[in-house]
């Protein structure tokens, strides 16, 4: 790739000047013959000087250095410099203009200043009044534009044309949301509507250019959702150019739409908030506390920028971040597990999945959630296969078939509800609030495991139990952090045995244990991200330690022996998740 230093583009922007100096020069002494008639052998001197001078002030164009050498023509060379040109100074340093414009705005002081003096005394020439001065520039013009059709490319291209005052005088603006949007609130322990508080921000009005950009969070509703916000519009101008201009162009998720000229002049734009995605065939719709992004749209107010006096306003843009204000509401309700006992003796209790629930709404509908009921309608199958597994397990430790277990065992016995969406905080900012209450027990448990073990014919009762009961109550506080709502659990298991006699002479009798190798039932259950990151989503996990007995064997004739039996190994009864 071809890489130019900044040392060559200083050398070929000097040839091009070279190049150009000899056309404007003939350019330059046709519309000023006096001038060039009265410097004789030095106007070619003079026209380069005030090229030079206009690269100065950051003039690279032809045709504005064409436009800077008529006014040195006019008022003399470095002519910003001298006396009396103070104003002519001020201009062509003004850090907040453009060379163009700097340049536009010299010529257009010129004009005035001429105007001003011709009103105080008699022309002393033809090219020192506003006519002569019109006329000279008509010429600059005439001969740009004959320079411009010899180097065009198509025949049929314009020459640019001469820049024009055209920029904004002010922008006034509101945001005018939906009324009234409600939330969920908690009322006597059931969840309502009620109506927000307005957000209604003063109308807003600019007349100076940003120091950064504006951004103005919304909340609306997507089309088809009832009404939206509106951005109300007014603008208007210094001075205009053409009917394209000003402009004002809208671009959001849904495309862009532009007005020009009078149509700018009062507007009320739609601010649709972004469609909610399909929900997923497995997950559902997004999980809990999950704020769809915001559409970020754009206002655009241009012009030309340019101003026959002043720093020109130019260009405005205002950022919207356009939030749904859909609020959404999930209730739970979930019944406990029927205790029951193993091996099963004719038919399993049934299961109580009837009084199970699980119902979304979204601004007063609801939404269908079949993949959630279904998984909350699943865990009690899953407790109940977590519980058939541990009996398995036991059941191979004992001897024979001697084996047994009751076991009452209810996860998540209760009711929850929790309601989230985008809302205003008091300072206009848009955050996502979340409220609810959460009231299950997270574990009833009852359970008891029995059976016979054997060693050389000897033989003892064992028991293993675990008892407990584990709470899960809190409520959602705003700025709370929701991975965090979880609650967590251990219930050791009590050991005993009682050895059996059956005319052997040793007999069995546990040994002292450590707590590390005695078992319990442990588990977790909140909160936690879903795994396509969309919200969150109810977890539930249920486990066994491993759980051990020393048997001592007390033989009279052999003496004591010891022995160390694993009774249950590390099991995972639920790991369940739903939303």
């Amino acid at each position: 790739m071809l890489q130019i230093t900044p040392e060559q583009l200083e050398k070929v922007e000097a040839l091009q000047l070279k190049r150009d100096s000899r056309e404007l020069l003939q350019l330059l002494g046709s519309a000023w013959p006096e001038v060039a008639a009265q410097l004789q052998a030095r106007w070619p001197s003079f026209v380069d000087v005030a090229l030079e001078q206009a690269q100065q002030i950051g003039l690279r164009h032809a045709a504005d250095l064409a436009r800077y050498a008529s006014l040195c023509c006019l008022w003399g060379a470095n002519f910003q410099a001298r006396p009396r040109f103070e104003w002519a100074a001020a201009i062509a340093t003004d850090p907040q203009l453009s060379p163009t414009l700097r340049l536009h705005q010299l010529t257009q002081r010129s004009r005035e200043e001429l105007v001003r003096r011709a009103a105080k005394a008699a022309p002393t020439g033809d090219a020192l009044t506003p006519a002569g001065f019109d006329k000279a520039q008509a010429a600059i013009e005439a001969g740009l534009a004959r320079m411009a059709r010899g180097r065009a490319v198509f025949l049929d291209q314009p020459p640019p044309p001469r820049p024009q005052a055209c920029d904004l005088s002010a922008v006034t603006f509101a945001v005018a949301e939906p009324k009234p949007l409600q939330a969920y609130q908690g009322q006597d322990g059931s969840s309502r509507r009620v109506d927000l508080a307005p957000w209604a921000p003063q109308p807003e009005t600019l007349s100076a250019p940003l120091d950064e950009p504006r951004l103005l969070p919304v909340l609306s509703r997507a089309v088809g959702g009832g009404a939206s916000a509106r951005l109300q519009l007014a603008v208007s101008t210094q001075a205009v150019c053409n009917a394209h201009h000003p402009e004002v162009m809208h671009v959001s998720g849904t495309g862009r739409l532009s007005w020009r000229g009078a149509d700018t002049a009062r507007l009320s734009l739609t601010l649709h908030a972004p469609p909610s995605p399909p929900p997923d065939p497995k997950l559902g719709p997004a999980g809990i506390a999950y704020g769809e992004p915001p559409d970020v749209q754009t206002v655009s107010i241009s012009s030309c920028g340019i101003r026959n006096a002043g720093a020109p306003l130019g260009k405005l843009e205002l950022g919207l971040q356009v939030h749904a204000a859909t609020q959404r509401l999930v209730e739970v309700r979930h019944g406990a597990l029927p205790a029951q006992a193993w091996p099963v003796e004719g038919e399993a209790p049934a299961l109580n999945t009837a009084s199970t629930a699980c119902r979304l709404e979204a601004d007063g509908h609801g939404e269908p959630v079949p993949a959630w009921l279904k998984a909350w309608q699943g865990l009690q199958p899953a407790a109940r296969a977590g519980l058939e597994k541990l009996f398995i397990a036991w059941s191979r430790q004992m001897a024979g078939t001697s084996g047994r277990m009751e076991a009452e065992a209810a996860p998540l016995v209760g009711q929850a509800d929790v309601a989230w969406g985008w809302q205003h905080a008091a300072d206009g900012a848009v955050a996502l609030r979340v409220r609810g209450a959460i009231d299950f027990a997270a574990l009833v448990l009852n359970l008891k495991l029995g059976g016979e073990l054997d060693w050389a014919g000897s033989r003892a009762r064992i028991s293993l139990q675990a008892q407990g009961r584990s709470e899960w109550r809190t409520t959602l506080a705003e700025g709370q952090d929701l991975e965090q709502v979880k609650t967590s659990w251990r219930h050791p298991f009590a050991l005993s045995v009682e050895a059996i006699a059956n005319g052997q002479p040793a007999l069995l009798s546990a040994g002292p244990l450590a707590e590390g190798l005695r078992g319990a039932i442990v588990g977790e259950c909140g909160l936690r991200p879903r795994p396509d990151g969309r919200g969150l989503q109810w977890f539930y996990r249920l486990a066994i330690e491993p759980a051990h007995v020393r048997l001592l064997r007390q033989d009279p004739l052999g003496g004591a022996q010891r022995k160390l039996c694993e009774l249950l190994p590390a099991l995972t009864l639920i790991d369940w998740s739903a939303g």
